[in-house]
């Protein structure tokens, strides 16, 4: 057991934390825009509410990750890394930079073994974040995602629902003050969701490419705005004035990589961790395999001294 621990542990903190395969700079994404299908007279914001840099386990820069979407096709987006807002000074500095012609918003991905909301438009956060919150902890983080102004997505239900048995209802996340459901997340579209989406008291649409890594990308969110501002961005989210375009077969990336030493050193460890990263992701597997290890080894042990003490007996009886 002890072995196994002190292999499982370390792979799987490096298969979700550990270096990528490949690694990029600023240059990796000059290539020609790709544009989705968009009337240009009818939205001038082109959007995605969902993405990650290095500051929790993206693997792009916040000045690389607003290069690829705007190679992307993208104008406007939010940065949502995992519990914590520690991107905000270069978000600061680079929404300066590029004022005139992409739109940068500080946000948050709420990461719970329950639930992943994204808060969009936060200005900071101080509240406890633990991994198995209760409804009303869940309800209070919306209330003060609300409080600051900011609009509350919950995240990718499909992919939520195979891990979290515990996952709320979208009754109760409706009831609750939930702004919009992700209805695509990377290439799935979620058409149980799609239902509950209305403007008569229903959930809003938006959509993410939730890009830890460069990738391709299969949906994108419009809006139309008086002016580009990310005031004016927030204003529209919050009435909900959204409309996603999706695109089946997506738009390649085309983002160049180039190979990372570091990962060819760990890619032993990475893999094994890919394999328990289950574990990782749902912590009620964890004693249920070391269930099966002490399981497995008792009956093994117990064959092994039966064997023994039958042996015994017939040594002892032909003595």
């Amino acid at each position: 057991m002890l072995v196994i621990v002190l292999v499982m542990v370390p792979s799987i903190l490096l298969s979700v934390y550990g270096p990528r395969e490949y690694r990029y700079n600023d240059d990796s994404f000059g290539w020609e825009y790709e544009v989705p299908e968009v009337n240009a007279s009818e939205y001038n914001i082109i959007f995605d509410q969902h993405s990650h840099t290095k500051y929790s386990d993206g693997i792009l820069t916040v000045r690389q990750n607003i290069l690829w979407h705007i190679a992307h096709g993208f104008n406007a987006m939010v940065l949502t890394d995992h519990n914590n807002i520690r991107n905000s000074k270069d978000l600061q500095d680079l929404a300066t930079e590029y004022a005139s012609d992409f739109i940068i918003i500080q946000g948050m991905e709420y990461t719970t073994g329950r639930i992943h909301l994204n808060f969009l438009g936060l200005t900071d956060w101080n509240l406890k974040i633990p991994w198995d919150p209760t409804d009303a902890q869940i309800q209070e983080a919306i209330d003060e995602a609300h409080f600051q102004g900011a609009v509350v997505v919950v995240d990718h239900i499909p992919w939520s629902l195979e891990r979290m048995p515990k996952h709320p209802t979208r009754q109760q996340l409706l009831a609750w003050g939930v702004d919009y459901i992700e209805i695509v997340n990377e290439w799935v579209y979620d058409y149980d969701s799609d239902l509950w989406c209305n403007d008569t008291g229903g959930f809003g649409k938006i959509s993410g490419t939730d890009m830890h890594t460069p990738m391709n990308v299969w949906a994108w969110t419009v809006m139309n705005t008086t002016e580009f501002t990310a005031e004016a961005v927030m204003e529209e989210l919050r009435a909900r004035n959204t409309t996603v375009v999706y695109n089946a077969s997506g738009s390649v990336d085309l983002s160049i990589g180039y190979n990372n030493a570091w990962y060819d050193v760990f890619s032993p460890l990475i893999f094994l961790g890919e394999m328990f990263e289950k574990y990782y992701e749902n912590r009620i597997s964890i004693p249920i395999f070391f269930g099966y290890l002490f399981g497995s080894f008792a009956i093994v042990e117990a064959i092994y001294y039966s064997i023994k003490g039958l042996k015994e007996k017939k040594r002892a009886k032909n003595d």
